[in-house]
């Protein structure tokens, strides 16, 4: 297979198959990396080839990606991914372990478990945990020193952002490790100075969306207004500077005059919105179950929606610098 790249780790194994642990082996290969993703099911293994290859092929691939040929590039990148219902004997030749199963914390903990005993003494173990306790996690490890949070997000080829995230007796080295080598997969590492739920993505996410159902149960707009807002102004605007270059840009005496006057009026509920617990209790939990908060998903829309979504990605991960080289604090 080849060395990879210097600043990569030689060998990655992701444990757990699913659409997220599907694309950041996609994404690892593709920079020439060894990479193992593992799962308990022949059958999500067989889905993971698919998604692997069709991420892979590039705009405009289908389910047909899965079994056609691929281009040379691409063809070498699906090479290096082993897929695998065993994965003890790459474990313990594994630089990097990155656990990406389902949000269980007890799940988690024992699938660290296993991981930690069987990878080598060197080995950088990280969860891509979202939400649960890191510190509850550690414990899991053999090594705590080097074990942390690696947050990648859906889908995890394109979207730059990864969240490197310590828990309380994470080394510092083992922190810039992981820094060095998101930057040498053509990353934004964002570090942590410790973890808090929903570390830092997540929470200004939720936060805007708290907001906007608040918007939309008062009756001041639509959901369809509501998104777009985000994508017809706040989106491009976001990707190009951020909030807070944002308000710089603006001026700080009239984002000073806008934030007294909408603070003190901003949603401050503390329990999610009925109308989502009455949505997921009926089972309309969005695109993957065919129906959601805006309406029907027939298979032709959410694929059509997912297509737009990773060529609005690939366009700005093409075109937009990251922050530390535009804004001089590199």
């Amino acid at each position: 297979m080849g060395a990879p790249p210097p600043g990569l780790p030689a060998r990655v194994v992701v444990v757990g198959a699913g659409t997220m642990g599907a694309r950041i082996a996609a994404c690892l290969a593709r920079a020439g990396i060894a990479v193992c993703a593992t799962a308990r099911r022949e059958e999500t293994l067989r889905s993971a080839a698919a998604a692997i290859r069709a991420a892979l092929a590039g705009p405009g691939a289908d389910a047909g990606a899965a079994a056609g040929a691929l281009p040379g590039a691409a063809a070498a990148a699906a090479d290096r991914i082993l897929l695998a219902t065993d994965a003890d004997a790459e474990l313990a030749q594994a630089d990097l372990v990155i656990e990406t199963i389902r949000e269980d914390h007890a799940d988690k903990a024992a699938v660290l478990g296993h991981i930690t005993a069987r990878a080598g003494p060197d080995a950088i173990i990280t969860t891509n945990t979202s939400s649960l306790d890191l510190a509850a996690l550690a414990a899991a490890a053999r090594e705590p020193g080097r074990f942390a949070g690696l947050h990648w997000f859906n889908p995890a080829d394109l979207v730059s952002l990864v969240e490197v995230v310590p828990a309380p007796r994470t080394s510092a080295a083992t922190i810039e490790t992981l820094r060095g080598w998101m930057l040498g997969l053509g990353k934004t590492p964002v570090v942590l100075n410790a973890a808090v739920p929903g570390f830092v993505a997540n929470r200004l996410q939720y936060a805007l969306i708290r907001e906007a159902y608040a918007l939309v149960a008062a009756g001041v707009c639509t959901w369809a207004d509501a998104d777009l807002a985000v994508t017809g102004g706040l989106g491009p605007r976001w990707a190009a500077v951020g909030p807070f270059q944002s308000m710089d840009l603006a001026g700080l005496d009239v984002h000073l005059a806008v934030a007294t006057a909408l603070f003190p009026v901003l949603a401050t509920d503390s329990e999610p919105p009925s109308l989502l617990a009455d949505l997921v209790a009926a089972g309309r939990l969005g695109a993957k179950s065919g129906a959601g908060l805006l309406g029907d998903y027939p298979p032709q829309r959410r694929e059509a929606l997912a297509a737009l979504r990773d060529s609005v990605l690939r366009s700005i991960s093409g075109t937009i610098t990251r922050k530390e080289a535009s804004d001089g604090s590199a």
